[in-house]
């Protein structure tokens, strides 16, 4: 269904500090999650619904606790992954722009990150090359060969500047990210064979029956094994737990990295937007209109909806938001 952009934005927000969180931290959670929802992502607002995104009674300020002058681990001390992750991404800048890199990591967080595709972004429209993983305990994702889970959905993005809007990649290892598998859930619609298993291992097109099974890894053997290395670079290298689904401890990782340490920026992002031109200009085959590049996409979509002040919002998503904040 078709509802108002302001009002999408208005709900958001009330829904978030209906849950506990203070004004900057529903500011920020707001804004990752509206990133995606603005860019048909499935990264958005269905993280309020059911039981949502609660503020833990038990939650402390993020502290740093391990420092240098290009790298910061922070312990996330359960305040939201989402604000945690924004603080990593600012750090990390701070550190390229003055060092060349900036890597950041964190443990002791509990929650969805959101699309990772906003914590590059970010990174990129400072100029600089942009990477994030997040990694989590919560078994979601099978290895290539198996149907039982072990692997989160275990998510990665890249950031590149160009001379206009930057490249973003921001995916997911599984063959679906897990809040899809919700979504789809939520609008009593199957997914596409090939996704998951049921916990007993047999193939379903059933959303519910996949979460209490295993989703396939994406791209076989390859996907296993990118899932595989951000399992361990936002899990055991950042102090964060891999394989316990009682576990509060998920961690995620950042790299900001400043293109002057090789060559002039503006060098770089010339080279970089003439790459983009070359792949675009590439033959294209029956049916294809255009060729896209990663977050082009998104970025259409969202200039659309600004453009028309109107977004689409399936139905029942829609109508558990309003029923969050009317109880609230």
């Amino acid at each position: 269904m078709q509802i108002k952009l302001s009002d999408l934005i208005t709900t958001t927000l009330s829904v978030i500090k209906s849950y506990g969180y203070g004004d900057t931290e529903s500011e920020v959670i707001k804004d990752i999650l509206l990133y995606a929802q603005l860019r048909g992502n499935n990264q958005g607002i269905v993280k309020l619904i059911d039981a949502g995104i609660p503020k833990r009674l038990d939650s402390l300020a993020p502290v740093i606790e391990k420092e240098s002058a290009v790298s910061a681990l922070v312990k996330g001390n359960r305040t939201h992954s989402m604000v945690v992750m924004n603080l990593l991404t600012e750090l990390a800048i701070k550190k390229a722009l003055t060092s060349g890199i900036g890597i950041t990591g964190n443990y002791d967080t509990d929650e969805s990150t959101g699309a990772l595709g906003y914590y590059v972004e970010k990174i990129a429209k400072e100029g600089l090359i942009g990477i994030a993983f997040a990694s989590a305990p919560f078994q979601t994702t099978a290895p290539y060969g198996s149907n039982e889970a072990r692997y989160c959905t275990n998510p990665m993005a890249y950031g590149i500047p160009t001379q206009t809007n930057p490249i973003i990649l921001d995916m997911s290892t599984s063959a679906m990210a897990y809040y899809g598998l919700i979504e789809a859930k939520t609008a009593g619609r199957s997914v596409s064979q090939g996704i998951g298993y049921d916990k007993e291992g047999n193939e379903t097109t059933n959303p519910a029956e996949i979460m209490a099974g295993a989703i396939r890894s994406f791209g076989g053997h390859k996907g296993a094994g990118l899932a595989l290395v951000v399992q361990i670079l936002a899990g055991a290298f950042v102090k964060a737990d891999s394989f316990n689904n009682d576990s509060v401890n998920a961690g995620n990782l950042i790299f900001a990295i400043n293109p002057e340490i090789f060559l002039n920026k503006s060098d770089f992002t010339q080279n970089v937007s003439d790459i983009v031109v070359k792949v675009k200009s590439a033959r294209k085959i029956a049916g294809v209109e255009e060729i896209y590049v990663p977050g082009e996409r998104g970025n259409r979509f969202k200039n659309a909806v600004e453009k028309t002040g109107m977004i689409e919002v399936e139905e029942n998503l829609w109508k558990q938001l309003l029923e969050k904040v009317s109880t609230n």
